[in-house]
């Protein structure tokens, strides 16, 4: 397939860098005319890889591709709606943001055919051309609107190391990472830890249990989709990566505080009920997010 990404950040290197390896043809489209070659390093190798891609800086050059997966962060997107809209109308759009305000803009596109994606893959980049898989997960992908004939094909991309599977209700798999993201990312970033100190160090954990209690008391339904015990595995199991959010805020980047947090307690709000301790946690955030505008 002739898949377009738009934006070389971690995630949308990581989708360039396997999906290439399965033969698909990629290209990137890049703010960075610096920027010549990008690199993969996978998980326990120790030298970065040349990712086959073709790199423009022009989306007029991605009217003939059969995917185009727009993998810059929500606050980014507002700036491209006049260049998605530019595109051809059947060209199916892949959005894999984390959060769930994305979705209110998809809505205002012209655009057939909408994938919503949610990605658990551990990323990051060491420099601009260079993104390191630091641990493998689970891509999800659904059909927001119209239809993608070409979704079997895009399935069979399952390659080691970047698993890809169908869901038929995505909303929920996005709510539910938007969940883990609200409980792991604002205490990481706050306390400036690891993912794994929230469960070894005994008063992170109180508060970590404190704000999941929070939640499963606004969203009932979060008894059966997200335990305690899964909450408890996803730090072990990331121990050594730090949050998507404290990552941002050390480099001096506007953090998704609004996408995800901000999200969350809005639904709550929607349903008559209050997360106190989420929004002592997000009211925190948006002052330290100033650093990064």
């Amino acid at each position: 397939m002739r898949i377009g990404i738009v934006g070389a950040g971690a995630i949308g290197m990581l989708f360039g860098g396997y999906l290439s390896k399965h033969g698909h043809d990629i290209t990137f489209l890049v703010r960075n005319k610096n920027i010549e070659q990008l690199y993969i390093q996978q998980e326990n190798l120790s030298e970065p890889e040349p990712i086959k891609c073709q790199i423009v800086s022009s989306i007029a050059t991605m009217n003939q591709m059969e995917l185009i997966i727009v993998a810059v962060k929500y606050h980014h997107l507002s700036s491209l709606k006049k260049d998605l809209d530019s595109l051809p109308r059947e060209i199916p759009l892949m959005f894999i943001q984390n959060g769930l305000l994305h979705i209110q803009f998809i809505d205002t596109l012209k655009q057939s055919n909408i994938i919503l994606g949610s990605v658990l893959h551990g990323a990051t980049k060491s420099n601009p051309a260079t993104v390191q898989h630091l641990g493998v997960g689970v891509t999800s992908i659904g059909i927001y609107k119209g239809k993608w004939t070409s979704l079997e094909q895009f399935l069979h991309s399952n390659i080691e190391n970047f698993p890809i599977q169908y869901s038929q209700n995505i909303y929920q798999i996005l709510f539910k990472k938007a969940l883990l993201n609200s409980l792991i990312n604002p205490l990481t970033t706050i306390a400036h830890v690891q993912n794994g100190e929230l469960i070894k160090n005994e008063s992170y954990k109180e508060i970590l249990r404190s704000i999941y209690e929070e939640i499963l008391e606004a969203f009932v339904e979060c008894k059966e989709l997200l335990s305690w015990e899964e909450v408890v595995s996803l730090c072990q199991n990331t121990e050594k990566n730090y949050s998507s959010m404290l990552k941002d805020y050390q480099s001096g980047r506007i953090m998704e505080v609004e996408t995800i947090v901000g999200a969350i307690l809005r639904e709550a709000e929607n349903r008559n009920k209050a997360l106190p301790i989420l929004n002592t946690f997000y009211l925190l955030l948006k002052e330290m997010n100033k650093a990064g505008e």
